[in-house]
């Protein structure tokens, strides 16, 4: 292995380590010393990859959310003929066969996420710019549908994109709470089989 695969494996798994370590103590209870000792690297090495605590916490957010959107582009049918029922075959899919990815880790990093907001904001302004992208993404494949005549066309299709992602986030913490999938399958189902339906 090169220095340069050795490098981007330590730095995979350090942010594996905090994903791990934040969802049990969150990010403000987990300390430096506790993700070098789990990874068995020297603390000094920590600052090789990260440059603090705040852009290791931040560089989490964006690891996890690349790896969400990989995944649902994956679970994504573009050869469907109905692109509404597509979006919800896409997304059950995805909570079925990425279970980890797409709802327990997307609940960590979502708390993760609040809790370096309320002090960052450069955590802020990438949770907006993240937020941004994903109800753009939506947007587009929910005008498809409004132009395919499935999906309703009395409500603009970034609004209904901004709706369905504030829904997804208050059910994964609904999830939270029930301890299964149950909140973000009614979601999921809810949305893309009734409310939006034409």
């Amino acid at each position: 292995m090169s220095r340069a695969e050795k490098n981007d494996t330590t730095r995979q798994r350090l942010l594996e380590i905090g994903i791990t370590l934040f969802s049990r103590c969150g990010y403000h209870g987990t300390g430096i010393k506790e993700i070098v000792d789990l990874a068995e690297i020297p603390k000094g090495s920590f600052y090789n990859y990260f440059k603090s605590k705040e852009d290791f916490g931040i560089e989490i957010i964006r690891y996890h959310f690349e790896d969400f959107w990989q995944k649902w582009h994956q679970s994504f049918d573009n050869k469907a003929s109905d692109s509404l029922h597509a979006l919800e075959n896409c997304f059950l899919t995805l909570l079925e066969t990425h279970v980890d990815c797409s709802a327990k880790t997307f609940f960590v990093v979502a708390l993760i996420a609040a809790e370096i907001c309320e002090t960052s904001e450069t955590c802020r302004n990438t949770m907006s710019n993240i937020i941004d992208k994903m109800r753009s993404n939506l947007a587009v494949h929910i005008q498809k549908a409004q132009q395919d005549g499935f999906a309703r066309i009395d409500i603009d299709a970034k609004d209904m994109a901004i709706l369905f992602w504030d829904a997804w986030l208050g059910s994964i913490i609904r999830m939270k709470i029930t301890k299964d999938l149950t909140p973000i399958r009614q979601c999921v189902t809810h949305f893309f089989g009734e409310l939006f339906k034409a």
